[in-house]
């Protein structure tokens, strides 16, 4: 049993708008074929992109997939699926909420996927320091409150890199 299952199942996908205007009950499939890939080729054909969001406009399946990919992170990922989440993550912390979700009463997509975000932010700095530290901290920086945190990790993490200079992962 998985922790990122778990999360994955805790959500009605089906009772969620998605981005490619169908219900995001599909979600479900794409997110267990990423999670179980071994390789690159296991992934292909199965995206989140223009699902989650459609070139950063956010539709309502957006945040309930932040604490999925989340809790994924911390578990055995393929490296391509890895980098897909984190991606992910960043344009959906970056986004807005698409028009139809602005009409449909959902203005704040955006607000809820980075408040979904803090409530995990200590993956990312497991990310930062044993994973993909720039893509890691290309979300950090929009998402933590705690500048004196964030700085303190970048210049540790460029201490151990043997990088000079302030932002550098």
């Amino acid at each position: 049993m998985r922790a990122s299952i778990l999360e994955l199942r805790r959500h009605d996908w089906s009772a969620l708008r998605c981005g490619c205007g169908q219900s995001g009950a599909h979600l479900t499939e794409a997110f267990r074929r990423l999670l179980d890939a071994r390789s690159t080729q296991e992934t292909i054909g199965h995206t989140l992109e223009n699902h989650l969001e459609v070139q950063s406009m956010l539709f309502e399946v957006a945040p309930h997939a932040v604490p999925v990919m989340l809790t994924a992170l911390g578990e055995d990922l393929h490296d391509s699926v890895r980098r897909h989440f984190l991606g992910m993550l960043e344009y959906l912390v970056t986004g807005e909420s698409h028009r139809s979700e602005i009409e449909a009463g959902r203005p704040d997509l955006e607000e809820q996927c980075v408040a979904a975000v803090r409530e995990g932010i200590l993956v990312l700095y497991t990310e930062a320091v044993s994973g993909d530290a720039e893509a890691a901290f290309d979300i950090l920086e929009f998402v933590d409150e705690d500048e004196d945190r964030l700085e303190y990790y970048r210049q540790a993490l460029s201490r151990r890199d043997g990088k000079a200079g302030k932002g550098q992962g």
